[in-house]
């Protein structure tokens, strides 16, 4: 708790009421107006460049970031106003659910700043604070002051090196303290804060300077017989005793250099991994007893990935990679987390949370009469962006999050909740569960096909239905109506598409197609399987194999309009790719499944085989059928095995596990955007059923007598 000031006095137009403890390096403030204050104690090399920081900071905050509502300075030292939360900082390990949400909520505040092309450049523990709504994170530190050129303020000759400076006494002159602003400089009073007399200090060179160690310095190098001495170089101020040394653990290797890069968003992943090892185990990621061997640890060193989950720590080392330009983007990083959260948030969920995070467009302005001096800037988060965000909100403050607060409050962080302009306001209370969808309409009528016994139960308004099965080497496809006729060519596998105004009939080297023009036959000449048609009927996909294991090898496209035929070769064969290819929802490009090593997952490429984007974590691909009509998401076996997952498609959040509670069930495709075609093979007759995203079946599609419905019985199944 802060203890109140008896004369509460004001430093740049704020009103302080209470003092926390003082620290070595800062001292804190809370404001009439709920705020804190902090007041860092260094001098700024050049108060502009501060001020352009905070500015641009400013406007690359939000979610989770803590509101930074002032700066300016006080007798040459910076100071800074941010909101007030009730939390306590990052002061040791976290249970694997809070370490996955903080992991999730850091990396999004991370990848927000990086949009704007804003570095945090000091990223630590203590940029943490844990509150009862979910993390929150803090814009600036004293080390990011000082990696954007501030140089830090003499001690006392008599006090050792360390100790908080005293407070100053009261100043009688009016102008001891300046705040400087980027729209004007204000004088105001002194206050009862730590403060350098002379308010000509930042144009003097420190009495007494800190000691620093040479530039090349000496240390063990820690191997066996502890004889070898190792030698680098590094940034002289690093090596001051004033400094923390775990402070250093948390800089990466290009800003340690005698001539470090500036703060850039690399070095920030770098940062957020070594924190996301002290959230998780209490430890550094590079523990060492001095200075010198911290500093040659991040130089040289592979991190303590110890006690990190699997998931967490691959994502980690990747971020700790000693050359920045192999670091992923922050956005990379946080959408693989978003996979691998292992929570499910439904769609209901992720829309209310989009609505609460992502801010609407403002209504248009009049219109002016003349044109206005400055082009209004572009929207500064794209629709993928606005979903990825979403999403990660919604496992942060909805999945299952309980409020947290630990001890050790070093500063006293806020006592009282304030409003955050950064934090969405929506919370569990205000979200709804997802109501249970629509039904599908009632069958109004049956009939049985040809061939084998299948007993149709359909409703005119049915948005998919059978359109073709094969049993064995025949082949029946609809022609019109209840109608259904064999095709005379043997081993073909028929492919209505959506709308019904083509059918190709493709056999094991040619493919022949009729319906809305003149029948046309093409000869792809390559080995090829698993047709599949483009969303608006236009063109006909077919995956491309390689070797007696039929291995996906790239794609076939045929254009229905041109009758041109176009071969994309790909490297899925040689990278583990399996199924077959599906188009992407939009007609731009195609997904394909893949196993590695230790997990299943789809990869994404346009339609010249470049691979844009990667969903390692969602288990095995349902194939060319995987997306839903709307393509908002897509069908997988679960990574645990036993139940199907549907996921976002944008992000990758999971969004239902549908549990199957019988052997031998068949995935046919998606009846509509909340319904799946299951085949239930329990009964006599077995039975195609309409089943929700709950596991319940809502409707019998087709009735099968156990002895046709074989192996070698397949159906397929087309939106209208």
């Amino acid at each position: 708790m802060p203890q109140p000031l008896r004369d509460p006095r004001r430093l740049g137009g704020h009103t302080l009421t209470g003092a926390y403890p003082p620290g070595d390096r800062s001292s804190v403030y809370e404001t009439s107006d709920g705020a804190l204050l902090t007041l860092f104690h260094t001098r700024l090399a050049d108060p502009d460049a501060f001020l352009e920081r905070i500015d641009r900071l400013q406007r690359a905050g939000g979610y989770p970031w803590l509101d930074l509502i002032d700066a300016g300075t006080a007798n040459g030292e910076p100071y800074v106003v941010v909101e007030k939360v009730d939390g306590a900082h990052l002061d040791g390990p976290l249970p694997e659910s809070a370490l996955q949400r903080l992991a999730i909520a850091s990396m999004t505040g991370l990848a927000g700043l990086h949009r704007e092309d804003v570095a945090h450049g000091s990223f630590t523990p203590w940029s943490v604070i844990l509150t009862g709504a979910g993390p929150r994170l803090a814009l600036l530190d004293l080390d990011a002051l000082v990696a954007e050129g501030a140089t830090k303020s003499a001690p006392d000759a008599d006090k050792p090196t360390g100790r908080a400076p005293h407070a100053a006494a009261e100043t009688p002159d009016p102008d001891a303290t300046a705040r400087v602003t980027a729209r004007a400089a204000e004088d105001v009073p002194q206050v009862d804060a730590p403060a350098v007399a002379d308010p000509d200090a930042t144009t003097r060179v420190p009495k007494t300077a800190p000691r620093l160690a040479e530039r090349v310095t000496l240390w063990t190098a820690g191997d066996p017989d502890a004889t070898s001495q190792v030698r680098t170089v590094v940034r002289p101020d690093l090596l001051d005793e004033a400094r923390p040394v775990d402070s250093l653990a948390y800089l990466p290797p290009e800003v340690l250099r005698p001539e470090p890069a500036p703060p850039a968003p690399p070095g920030d992943l770098f940062a957020w991994a070594a924190v996301m090892v002290f959230a998780a185990t209490g430890r550094r990621a590079f523990e060492r007893d001095s200075r010198g061997e911290t500093i040659y640890a991040v130089l040289h060193d592979d991190p303590d990935l110890d006690g990190l989950p699997e998931g967490l720590a691959g994502v980690a080392a990747a971020c700790f990679a000693k050359d920045p330009g192999q670091r992923p983007t922050a956005q990379e990083a946080l959408e693989r987390l978003i996979g691998e959260a292992q929570l499910t948030i439904d769609r209901a969920t992720l829309e209310a949370v989009r609505n609460a995070t992502v801010p609407r467009a403002a209504p248009p302005a009049e219109e002016q009469e003349t044109e206005p001096a400055v082009a209004p800037p572009p929207a500064r988060k794209n629709l993928r962006w606005a979903a990825i965000i979403a999403a990660a909100v919604a496992i942060v403050l909805v999945a299952g999050l309980g409020g947290y607060l630990l001890g050790g409050n070093r500063t006293g962080a806020a006592t009282t909740p304030a409003a955050a302009t950064g934090i969405p306001s929506t919370s569990v209370s205000t979200l709804a569960a997802a109501d249970d969808p629509s039904p599908p309409p009632l069958a109004v009528g049956d009939f049985t096909a040809p061939g084998p016994a299948i007993k149709l139960l359909e409703n005119p308004a049915d948005p998919a239905r059978l359109t073709g099965y094969r049993k064995g080497a025949d082949t029946w496809v609809r022609t019109e109506g209840d109608t259904f006729t064999q095709l005379p060519m043997k081993d073909a596998e028929p492919a209505r598409s959506p709308g019904g105004r083509w059918l190709a009939a493709v056999g094991p080297e040619t493919i022949t197609f009729t319906g809305a023009g003149e029948p046309f036959t093409v000869t792809p000449g390559v080995p090829y399987t698993r047709p599949t048609w483009s969303r608006d009927g236009a063109k006909l996909m077919l995956t491309m194999t390689a070797g007696d294991e039929a291995l996906p090898a790239g794609f076939v496209i045929v254009d229905v309009a041109t009758r041109a035929v176009t071969t994309v070769d790909t490297d899925d064969e040689t990278t583990g790719g399996e199924d077959g290819f599906a188009w992407l929802p939009d007609g731009s490009g195609v997904a394909v499944g893949y196993r590695a090593e230790t997990a299943r997952g789809i990869r994404f490429r346009d339609l010249t085989g470049r691979q844009t984007k990667a969903f390692h974590w969602v288990g095995e691909t349902y194939g060319r059928r995987m997306f839903s009509p709307s393509g908002k998401t897509f069908v997988t076996f679960c990574p645990s095995g036993g139940t199907y997952c549907v996921w976002d498609t944008t992000t990758g959040v999971r969004q239902a596990s549908i549990p199957l509670f019988y052997a031998d069930g068949l995935l046919y495709g998606w009846y509509d955007d909340a319904h799946l075609i299951v085949a239930d093979p329990q009964g006599d007759p077995h039975r195609i059923v309409a089943m929700d995203l709950r596991g319940r079946p809502q409707r019998v599609l087709a009735e099968i007598q156990p002895k046709d419905d074989t192996t070698d019985l397949l159906l397929y199944y087309t939106g209208n």
